[in-house]
């Protein structure tokens, strides 16, 4: 029991705190403990066992890849002449994820270079069809004042980006147009046949026609990766180039073609009161099967293609009646009038029951049930045996053989010998023409062959269609004589080898030898009475050929009563095509021509002059650039 006087023993006061504090310590220390644990496991699983996971994401808020754009092949002649270059080209893009205010920053760029509503829908639907961070191509080919203006502007123009890049260049006479082609962007049709992503790059172009379209994988080259580092604002503040991410660029193509030949035969076609006339030539080595020269006139300038063709552009080239845009050359389908008597002449002479000795009386003109064919010649020109009959062009002659050899005969010689077949040269577009058989007729017309056109398609008029280069290759197995030579542009690794010609040799040499007669001896439809490349640099050479007068309108029996009218008082479009094939030298057969100017009158006039001036420069040149040839072989692809 306690007593009054017995008071119990209190603790300090600060003894108690201390302990109270002691324990809140513990307390709080272990928390903090923990907390400081768990961080550091935070930490431990960041830095060291994700860390490779943020340094990449890290790397890549911190870097962008640019893709580059490889520099394209080119496209040269034989002798290492560029026809297709690369030239430097200023051009401006537009990043859209680099800017907010897409509209706005266009309206600033038109101030200083004007943009169509056309081109505002374009970058508009390209900005749709694309991720946002692709370059979208603002406007290209633009001059250097207008691209240094806009440079200076740069800092108030967000998301656009200024480029100098590489652009294509054609010769600007545009006689390698039809065959080059051009180049242009991207189609959805080639976006979804080639996985290539440079197709998506808006700024990137395509071959689209001719050997640039053919030879696209040759000379387009892969892509390659640019490392930048950029800071927050997306700026590019430093470049990485790493060797091993660079561009490859596209190889180089090598032609057939002798660039100056294609020139020289330009200018052939030029004429002082109407322009250039319209037609084509193709210039065939016999042995080889190389073109050196295939033309089409006249022609367009393919650069216009590049840099964005207008409206009035177009329409210009649509209007025009010798439709330049055409490549006559090898989708010109027109009638080989009598270059086609070369054919009905072989396939007599194969059929064994023609003697070439006989001779067939012309009256200038023979008789077919109701029906008078008509010889060129109005009063005829007598007795004509085969030969003679090739040299003097005589249709009664082949009117009257046809209908022994018939038809069919005569179209499988047609073939034989290179027509009726559309030839992979590298360009597209050709035609196959037309070899017509009864059969052919009945399937593609749903009638009967009848006499009368067996008589047309002897003198190479009815349903007979061949193009200038068919009438090349043609010519050039006759000259040939042992092997069926086919046409070749692109310069491939390896020499072409081909079949056989299968004919008689004497047959051939009969042939051969009545075209001759043609150029060279006086009553020849093509005879001068001066050496073939006088005046060139040359000793006077033997040329072989055949003139054709292309028949486009019907001649009345009023008119033929009167006189049949003049090319020259007829317009344009009624007038005959001129047409002639040959080859020489004819006792060493190097090169064939076949030649057609449209509405150019009779084949022994303005196709034959032409022929006779290419073949003559082409052998000079052949003669003064075999060492070229040779060297400018060793560098093929």
């Amino acid at each position: 029991m306690i007593g009054v006087g017995d008071v119990p023993a209190l603790k300090p006061q600060s003894q108690v705190d201390k302990n109270m504090v002691t324990r809140r310590t513990a307390i709080l220390g272990a928390g903090g403990l923990g907390v400081f644990g768990i961080l550091g496991a935070r930490l431990y699983q960041l830095q060291v066992l994700q860390a490779e996971d943020y340094r990449a994401l890290s790397e890549n808020n911190r870097f962008n890849f640019n893709m580059l754009l490889p520099e394209r092949g080119e496209i040269r002649d034989r002798f290492g002449v560029g026809l297709a270059k690369n030239r430097q080209k200023f051009r401006l893009v537009m990043i859209p994820e680099r800017t907010k205010e897409i509209e706005k920053t266009l309206d600033r760029v038109a101030l200083i270079s004007p943009l169509s509503e056309g081109q505002r829908e374009r970058i508009r639907r390209d900005i749709r069809q694309n991720p946002k961070f692709v370059p979208i191509l603002v406007e290209d080919n633009m001059d250097w004042e207008t691209f240094s203006t806009l440079n200076m502007r740069l800092h108030d123009l967000p998301g656009i980006v200024s480029e100098a890049g590489q652009g294509r260049a054609y010769p600007e006479n545009g006689v390698f147009s039809h065959i080059l082609g051009y180049i242009g962007r991207a189609s959805d049709k080639d976006i979804k046949a080639d996985a290539d992503p440079l197709l998506r790059q808006p700024t990137f172009r395509v071959g689209k026609t001719g050997v640039e379209a053919s030879q696209e994988k040759t000379l387009r080259g892969s892509s390659g990766k640019l490392k930048v580092e950029v800071n927050a604002r997306g700026r590019i503040v430093r470049e990485w180039p790493d060797p091993k991410t660079r561009p490859k660029s596209g190889g180089d193509v090598w032609l057939t073609l002798d660039a100056g030949l294609q020139e020289f035969a330009a200018k052939q076609f030029a004429t002082e009161d109407e322009g250039d006339d319209s037609g084509g030539i193709c210039v065939i080595d016999v042995i080889t099967g190389e073109l050196r020269t295939m033309l089409s006139m006249p022609t367009f300038d393919a650069n216009l293609f590049v840099s964005g063709l207008t409206q009035a552009d177009m329409d210009q080239l649509n209007n025009d009646p010798k439709r330049p845009q055409y490549n006559k050359a090898i989708a010109g389908g027109y009638p080989p009038a009598s270059t086609f008597k070369m054919v009905v002449m072989l396939a007599a002479l194969e059929s064994g029951l023609i003697d070439p000795s006989e001779t067939v009386f012309c009256s200038g003109k023979i008789r077919l049930g109701n029906r008078n064919f008509h010889c060129w010649k109005r009063r005829g020109h007598g007795h004509m045996n085969m030969r003679d009959a090739l040299k003097n062009s005589c249709d009664t002659y082949f009117y009257d053989i046809s209908q022994v050899v018939g038809i069919d005969a005569i179209a499988n010689v047609a073939r034989r010998l290179g027509l009726g077949e559309k030839y992979q040269i590298g360009v597209g577009g050709g035609i196959s023409g037309i070899v017509p058989t009864q059969d052919w007729k009945k399937q593609r017309l749903g009638t009967g062959w009848r006499m009368g056109d067996t008589l047309n398609a002897s003198i190479g008029q009815g349903f007979v269609l061949a193009t200038p280069l068919q009438l090349a290759v043609m010519t050039a197995r006759i000259a040939n004589m042992q092997e069926a030579v086919v046409p070749q542009l692109v310069i491939g690794p390896d020499m072409q080898t081909f079949e056989p010609l299968d004919f008689d040799p004497s047959h051939l040499a009969f042939v051969r030898d009545a075209m001759w007669a043609v150029t060279s001896e006086p009553g020849g439809t093509a005879y001068r009475n001066k050496p073939f490349a006088a005046g060139i640099g040359l000793d006077e050479i033997k040329m072989a050929g055949k003139t054709g007068t292309g028949q486009v309108r019907g001649i009345s029996t009023s008119e033929r009563a009167t006189g049949i009218r003049k090319n020259s008082k007829l317009p344009w479009k009624l007038r005959d095509h001129s047409i002639f094939v040959g080859y020489a030298p004819f006792d060493r057969p190097r090169f064939a021509v076949g030649t057609i100017v449209e509405h150019g009158g009779s084949g022994a006039k303005r196709a034959a002059n032409i022929t006779r001036a290419v073949l003559g420069e082409a052998l000079r040149r052949d003669s003064a650039g075999s060492s070229a040839d040779v060297k400018a072989r060793e560098f093929k692809p």
